[in-house]
């Protein structure tokens, strides 16, 4: 994984998504087969593992928090030991930590492997911005984004339909033990085809003062903190709210079994479905919206997103038939690959080439605060009446933040030249 390259190595090509982006990504898709599988089973299914529903809402959040602080951790990490070592580590965690949900039942055994995935996810998620920030140009910034988490998508995808499938069929534990074994061997040939790539520099500045910086840098530069507020709100709403409270919303509208066009599924099998049905609309979806962003502007795919999204969640919060519900998801996570793509492309323009690391993971802190709070909101005081208001509520926040994403960026000079020149150059 050689994560430092020279200018002239980058991607020529617009339409071109160089191998070391691709060979990134399709390890940290690996990893997420076991933590996309909880989200699509867990809710729904809590007896499986002897858990309350709050206590599923605390285990999907718990990664997230602490990734509060991880995230720090990781831009260290790569900043001192360059990105090998720390990706490494974090991938054959992800196998250890897959094998303790199949096999755990404590919640406190639990509760520290989602800690556990949390670190590994800062080191694997930083690996993968790495890897397209120093191959892309401001060209295809957004292209290769979109690319990048279109290939990682595909193991969302993966975990949510295949895991909520044979867990109907074969058990939880066996499905994540094949999970297991899948990231095992993906992370193994992940280290062998990269063995003979140069390691990348490590940093001789102090990490913590890097880090430091990143932070202030974010907080300091008005476009970077909307940024990282519209990436906390795409957390909150659709990682965190929507995500983890579907298999619960599904139970509780329509029972263990949904009846669909002559078929009976069950609620683990039907939620999987959906879940991956949204993590797959990415596979096509981002790198376009990523060109899209490339050439008509950021601000203009980004606002776009949050407005798509508050539709998504009203046909959600009113929704009574599976069509509609069906209906709601779609929309709604259209929206949320247009924000993903997006806001990562912007925070990606405004990073300093020297505090990369710390910029991104201090945006990257943003997002987990976000999805962490969401399961806690969604699963804390679950009922039907409850989730139905606080889709209705999110949709309100997604609005108002299509309004001020476009105000704040109206008003930066800089991103607003450059969003008027790819119109330009679009008409």
């Amino acid at each position: 994984m050689e994560m430092t390259a020279a200018a002239e190595r980058r991607s020529p090509s617009i339409g071109q998504v160089p191998l070391p982006v691709i060979a990134v990504a399709l390890a940290v898709a690996a990893t997420l087969l076991g933590d996309s599988m909880l989200y699509a089973v867990m809710p729904s299914r809590p007896e499986a593992w002897s858990l309350s529903v709050p206590a599923v809402g605390v285990l999907l959040s718990a990664n997230r928090l602490v990734r509060l602080f991880t995230n720090s951790v990781a831009a260290f990490a790569f900043d001192r030991l360059g990105p090998r070592a720390p990706f490494t580590f974090a991938l054959g965690l992800s196998v250890v930590v897959t094998l303790t949900y199949g096999w755990a039942t404590a919640f406190v055994v639990l509760l520290v492997a989602r800690l556990a995935w949390g670190t590994c996810w800062s080191l694997l998620r930083l690996g993968g911005f790495w890897a397209v920030l120093d191959e892309a140009t401001d060209d295809n910034r957004g292209l290769l984004m979109g690319a990048y988490s279109a290939i990682v998508r595909m193991g969302s995808v993966g975990g949510a339909l295949v895991g909520g499938t044979l867990t109907d069929a074969i058990g939880h534990r066996s499905t994540l033990t094949i999970f297991a074994a899948t990231m095992a061997t993906a992370g193994a040939l992940w280290w062998a085809t990269s063995r003979g790539q140069r390691q990348a520099q490590t940093a001789t500045a102090d990490g913590s003062a890097q880090t430091m910086a990143g932070l202030i840098a974010v907080l300091a530069d008005r476009r970077l903190l909307v940024t990282g507020s519209g990436g906390l709100i795409t957390g909150l709403v659709f990682s965190g709210l929507v995500t983890a409270s579907l298999g619960f919303f599904l139970d509780e509208l329509f029972g263990n079994q949904i009846a669909f066009l002559g078929f009976t599924l069950g609620v683990a099998t039907a939620t999987g479905w959906l879940l991956g049905g949204q993590w797959s609309l990415g596979l096509p979806l981002a790198p376009l919206l990523g060109h899209l962003s490339d050439r008509f502007g950021r601000v203009r795919v980004t606002s776009g997103g949050f407005a798509l999204g508050a539709v998504g969640l009203l046909l959600l919060a009113t929704a009574s038939t599976f069509p509609m519900v069906l209906l709601g998801v779609l929309v709604a996570f259209v929206a949320a690959t247009a924000l993903t793509v997006g806001l990562s492309a912007t925070a990606g323009d405004l990073a300093p080439p020297e505090r990369r690391s710390a910029v991104m993971s201090s945006y990257a802190t943003f997002l987990d605060l976000g999805s962490a709070i969401g399961p806690l909101i969604g699963l804390s005081f679950a009922s039907l009446a409850t989730l139905r208001g606080l889709y209705g509520g999110a949709a309100v926040i997604l609005l108002l933040s299509a309004v001020l994403f476009r105000i704040a960026f109206a008003s930066g000079r800089s991103e607003a030249e450059r969003d008027a020149s790819r119109a330009d150059a679009a008409s």
